[in-house]
């Protein structure tokens, strides 16, 4: 397995996940800007990343039996650098294919990178970096030149991942594929989904919200970034808590409290402390990171299998959340409903990851079956 203890490795992990991200938070950073993209275009794109990335998690076992690790890897670098070029180029048509197809390219890399990472927070770390980078460097983009160069700027990084990757040598052995997941792997799975809701409901209301309170839009705006800035250490940190925490059913609590405490302010009084309300959504952000590593150090050497079926139902999970929310939103015409109904996926979250690490075995699904240590291959890179 690619080793991501080593410098060079470790960076290949960093630029890999630097593209989780900024394909999605460009867009929506964009979008009020975007003249091809009207009320319904504009309401698909917003759903589109979450059923596109679920459906790409699903494929990614099959397409890594056929081509191997290193060249499905490689594919959807190319099919990432190629879509956000092209998206750019027309109407609403290129614009939503090309979104498609990037979401469909970050799937299969997402799935890959616990497998390549090994539980490494280079992982964790890039993909948050990627999803600020995506919000704050977007407007500034679009502001001096115009969308497309704002949303195209993102395939130049696609390009230097896809360059990097190429002179990456080695491949791996993926492991068999499975369908049923069974007991905790089953509870990872709606953990990953309804952090994932939360998570994609914060960077996509956080500024609404605060705006209908009667806070200025530009101090909302900034409350976003500090709401994802503060993500940063917790994507760097929390891998390395979650292995060598003892008693991760308390990490469970302690990473899904401060959302408890930024979802409660924002319903109760949005504007009365909306500083501390973004402080408190970004550090609970820390969740996805201890999910995705979660993944990685307890499947052993199948984290491709596990990966697949977690991050593929977890975000058709998350898909549904979002258009739940958004439902109540725009029927009651209020944040009061909706912010009610993420605090009861909060409580859901904390209690599906008590049963995703309280019990004892494997988190591997029924059927996969796991290579010896001594028969797994290694690449040095």
């Amino acid at each position: 397995m690619l080793r991501a203890t080593t410098t060079v490795s470790t960076a290949v992990i960093f630029v890999l996940a630097v593209n989780l991200r900024p394909a999605v938070t460009s867009l929506g950073a964009a979008l009020p800007d975007i003249s091809v993209a009207g009320d319904l275009v504009a309401a698909v794109l917003v759903a589109l990343p979450l059923w596109a990335i679920g459906l790409g998690g699903w494929a990614t076992p099959w397409l890594c039996g056929r081509l191997g690790t290193h060249r499905t890897v490689s594919v959807a670098l190319a099919g990432l650098v190629l879509s956000l070029t092209g998206r750019v180029l027309g109407g609403s048509v290129p614009l939503l294919a090309g979104t498609a197809l990037a979401c469909l390219s970050i799937a299969v890399l997402g799935t890959m990178l616990p497998l390549l990472a090994g539980g490494s927070a280079a992982f964790t770390l890039g993909l948050g970096l990627g999803s600020t980078a995506g919000a704050l460097v977007t407007p500034t983009a679009v502001l001096s030149t115009s969308w497309r160069t704002g949303l195209g700027l993102w395939a130049v990084v696609a390009l230097v991942a896809q360059l990097v990757w190429h002179r990456t040598p080695g491949d791996f052995v993926p492991p068999r594929r499975t369908t049923t997941p069974a007991g905790t792997a089953a509870a990872l799975t709606l953990h990953f989904g309804l952090i994932s809701t939360v998570t994609f409901l914060v960077m996509g209301w956080l500024p609404g919200i605060l705006r209908d309170a009667g806070v200025p839009a530009t101090t909302a705006g900034a409350c976003l970034a500090l709401s994802m800035a503060m993500g940063l250490p917790m994507m760097w940190l929390v891998p390395g808590w979650t292995r060598r925490c003892r008693t991760p059913s308390l990490l469970v609590v302690a990473l899904a409290a401060p959302n408890v405490i930024g979802v409660t302010g924002l319903l109760v009084a949005p504007a009365a402390a909306p500083w501390l309300w973004a402080v408190a959504t970004g550090t609970g952000m820390g969740a996805l990171a201890f999910a995705l590593t979660t993944i990685s150090v307890r499947s052993k050497g199948s984290s491709l299998a596990l990966s697949a079926v977690v991050q593929g139902v977890g975000y058709v999970i998350a898909g549904f959340g979002v258009l739940a929310c958004g439902w109540l939103h725009t029927d009651t015409g209020t944040w009061r409903t909706p912010l009610l109904l993420v605090l009861a996926i909060l409580a859901g979250q904390i209690l599906s990851g008590h049963l995703a690490v309280s019990r004892p075995g494997s988190l591997l699904p029924r059927g996969l079956t796991v290579p010896r240590p001594g028969k797994l291959p290694e690449v040095e890179v």
